[in-house]
Formats: C-alpha cells, sequence, structure tokens
C-alpha cells in the first residue's frame, strides 16, 4: 500500500551578511516523502520502504506470527491490515483484522534557558546558551579553548556577543548581540526542532516502531475490499442463504450490512467512494455477473452485460470499465458506462493485472503470447505463467503504448498481479506471480 508522510527535512541556505559574508544556515522544512508498506508472506510481519529514484531501505514496524497469508488487504492510512491465510490444523480459511499503531514518541523539552545576557556576566544559564549557540559551525564561539565545543564556560565573552550576533544575521533578526524576545523566540524554535529530529533519530533506530493488536472475523469470508480513501473494510461472507456484505469502520469498529445474495462466489473492488463493484468468480466456463453497489443504501444494479470469463476493473471516477472476457477468446476493451459503448482494444491481458492512474489512463502487464484456451482459469491455477510487458492505455486518445519490456537482469519476465499505484502516479507496485516477491517501477524521470 504507498503511503504519505509529512517530514521534516533539514536544509542549509547561503545568505549574505550585511558585511558581504557569506553565512551557512540549516533550516528545517516540511516535505512530503512517499512510502510503500507490505507484509511478508512467510509470517506476515509488516515492513516499510521509503521510495526514493535512488534507493530502497527496508525497515520492519513490528513482527507478526501468522504463516502462509493468501491475501493482506491494507487501508490508506496503513493502519489497518485484514490478513487471509488457510488454518492448516482446522482446515478453515481464516480473516484476522490487525491494527497497527506507532510507538510513542518521546521529545524532551528544550534543556537551555535563553535568558538575556551581557558582556562579563557570569551566571549558569550562559553555559546552556554557550552549548546551543557551539551546535552550528555558523554560531560556533571558538574551535578550541575556552567556550569550544565541549569547554563551555559560564562567562559572558565578546566571543558569545559576536556568536549571538552571528544567529541573528543568519535568521534575519535585529542584529544588536543580545537576547531579546525576537532571538529567544527563535532560539527556542530551533532547539525544539533540535529536539525533535533527536527523538526522530532515537526513534528510528529501534527495531520495532510499531505494536500490533486485532481480532479474528467471522469465518466464510470470501472477498474483501479497503475503501481508497478511508479505513473502511467491505467484505462479502457465506452463509446459509448465499452471502452477505458488511462496511466495517476500522477506527469505531461499527459493521453495518449493505448486500445479500443467493449465490456465494464474489470478488469485491471498492474503486470509488461511494460505489463498490462486486462480480462473480470469473471463468471459462460460465457467465460473470458485475454489479455496482452503493454503500450508503444498499441499493445495486447491473454495471454491464453478462460474459464468460469476464474481468473487470472500474475507473476511480466510475465513468468507464476496462474489460476482458474470454467468449470465445480474450478480448479486451474499454465500456463507457454513461454512453453504453465499448471501445474494443488491440492488447490481450486480464484485468486483474491491470491499474487506473487516473479516470482515463491506466498501466497493465501484457502476456507476451497468449493461446486459445480456457483463460483465466489455467492463470488462477497456476498451469500457465506469463512473461508481461507493461502498456499504458489512454480511454481518451485511444493510444495504447508499450512502456517496457520489464525483462530481468537473467532474462526472464515477471507474471504481473496486484498492481497498485501511489497517489502522485509515479510508481507502480505488483507481485511477480511467479516468485511472489514484490515490485516497484518507476514512471517517471523526475
Amino acid at each position: 500500500m504507498p503511503i504519505s508522510k509529512t517530514e521534516k527535512k533539514a536544509i542549509t541556505d547561503i545568505i549574505i551578511d550585511e558585511e558581504g559574508n557569506s553565512i551557512e544556515a540549516v533550516k528545517y522544512i516540511d516535505v512530503e516523502n512517499h512510502y510503500v508498506r507490505y507484509t511478508e508472506i512467510l509470517d506476515s510481519s509488516i515492513y516499510e520502504t521509503k521510495v526514493t529514484p535512488f534507493s530502497l531501505a527496508q525497515e520492519l514496524l513490528v513482527s507478526n506470527s501468522i504463516p502462509n497469508t493468501e491475501e493482506a488487504h491494507i487501508s490508506p492510512s496503513g493502519e489497518h491490515i485484514l490478513y487471509q491465510y488457510w488454518n492448516t490444523q482446522d482446515r478453515t480459511a481464516e480473516s484476522y483484522l490487525a491494527s497497527i499503531e506507532k510507538k510513542q514518541l518521546v521529545v524532551e523539552e528544550c534543556p537551555y534557558d535563553f535568558d538575556p545576557v551581557e558582556l562579563d556576566m557570569d551566571a549558569e544559564h550562559v553555559v546552556g546558551v554557550h552549548q546551543f549557540l557551539n551546535k552550528s559551525p555558523q554560531t560556533r564561539i571558538a574551535v578550541s579553548g575556552v567556550n569550544s565545543p565541549g569547554n563551555e564556560g559560564s562567562r559572558v565573552t565578546e566571543g558569545t556577543i559576536s556568536a549571538i550576533k552571528n544567529f541573528q544575521s543568519i535568521y534575519q533578526i535585529d542584529i544588536d548581540g543580545k537576547i531579546g524576545p525576537s532571538t529567544r523566540a527563535k532560539m527556542k524554535e530551533i532547539c525544539d526542532v533540535e529536539q525533535q529530529l533527536i527523538a526522530e533519530q532515537a526513534f528510528n533506530e529501534l527495531d520495532e516502531t510499531y505494536t500490533i493488536s486485532g481480532l479474528f472475523l467471522p469465518q466464510g469470508i470470501i472477498a474483501a475490499s479497503m475503501h481508497p480513501n478511508e479505513d473502511k473494510l467491505f467484505y462479502l461472507q457465506k452463509n446459509n442463504q448465499g452471502s452477505v456484505g458488511a462496511v466495517r469502520d476500522l477506527d469505531t469498529k461499527q459493521k453495518t450490512d449493505v448486500f445479500s445474495s443467493k449465490l456465494s462466489e464474489w470478488r469485491a473492488n471498492w474503486n470509488n467512494p461511494i460505489s463498490i463493484e462486486v462480480s462473480t468468480k470469473p471463468s471459462y466456463f460460465a457467465d460473470t455477473f458485475s454489479y455496482e453497489l452503493n454503500p450508503e443504501n444498499g441499493r445495486y444494479f447491473k454495471s454491464i452485460a453478462q460474459k464468460k470469463g469476464m474481468q473487470v476493473l472500474a475507473s476511480p471516477d466510475n465513468q468507464n470499465i476496462f474489460v476482458s472476457e474470454t467468449d470465445p477468446f480474450i478480448q479486451n476493451y474499454i465500456y463507457n458506462k454513461e454512453t453504453g459503448f465499448s471501445t474494443p482494444l488491440g492488447i490481450q491481458t486480464f484485468a486483474d493485472k491491470c491499474v487506473w492512474s487516473s479516470n482515463t489512463r491506466l498501466y497493465c502487464g501484457v502476456p507476451g503470447a497468449l493461446t486459445q484456451t480456457e483463460y483465466p482459469d489455467v492463470w488462477y491455477q497456476g498451469l500457465e505463467s506469463y512473461r508481461d510487458s507493461l502498456w499504458g492505455i489512454d480511454v481518451e486518445t485511444g493510444e495504447e503504448n508499450q512502456v517496457d519490456e520489464i525483462f530481468l537482469e537473467n532474462g526472464t519476465g515477471i507474471d504481473m498481479e496486484q498492481i497498485g499505484i501511489d497517489s502522485r502516479g509515479d510508481y507502480l507496485y505488483f507481485i511477480d506471480k511467479n516468485t511472489e516477491y514484490l515490485w516497484s517501477y518507476r514512471l517517471t524521470n523526475t
């Protein structure tokens, strides 16, 4: 699951003082960083990787102990995860809803008192003022000897006054060498930021930065999907009459039944905040039915006419549907729900290999070759695997372009599934069905 975080970043500015000297000033700004959060199949431990154009650094957030998870659905905030796995002892399908909470970050108060100073003053708080000024090379009082780092004294010297003036010059405060209200406020602000960064560094050095808790949902859950923007979960559960669908608020724990059917084999995709696409499971031998469900009032209606082996993927605005069907052979097209018209595509792939990056553009993994056989069953059953290339489709212009062949260094390919995309449309994320490894693909050059 791609997530974004606003974090502090230190930057260095070059400032010219009144005498024309250039001074380096360290400032802290808020930046938005992008991460991907995911779970390990082996034991369901939760990891996070900061995504940059140049490096990927994996961090363990919290250890877990659920073996061989088949599915993991992560909420938009990354704070809730639905694990679905096979209980080999009881021979039942289990669904465990976990919540992770970040350990508390303890930030110590600024240890210095920025009370006024004057030349030759000898006071206890002056030691702290010296220690604060010595943290930056631009305001350092002395390189060695008295009032150098580690040798701070309690007497105010000419060096102290000069260092205060340098501080005032850097932060564009009236340069008088005194700790007045404006200088005191800026010193306190910088000190608080430094304390925050110290606490964050210590926190990030922890082996695990989150705690985990959760509960088991009822057995028999056959499909699940997270809300695209909020921490809500829709799931379908088998019962004696067929199946029932419910929405669960992951923060308040409130559950509301919104769907019922006599059928018991379903898939779900909460593609739009106000609608959920629910479809019967596709097979070469049977018609697939797909419905648009309103989770607020429980009303639903058919999205598109039934077809054999059909998979559907509705756009974020719910106006277009990417369709793959196998009647009598694999074909792809864009169905416009407003006009009722279909636009055929030249590619041959499955909707399960695609993701919308906007309301009018999507990316798909396209197999190099597909023979006329019992699709998509043979792919689901693992009887065929593919070497996919990556294609982009523009719904408005009808353009289909190959983006990349995606060959690995050893010459093998990737059989893409569970494709996702970050909020800015910079990175794709997908699983290689052959190896179950998680991959990222950078779409932009900036």
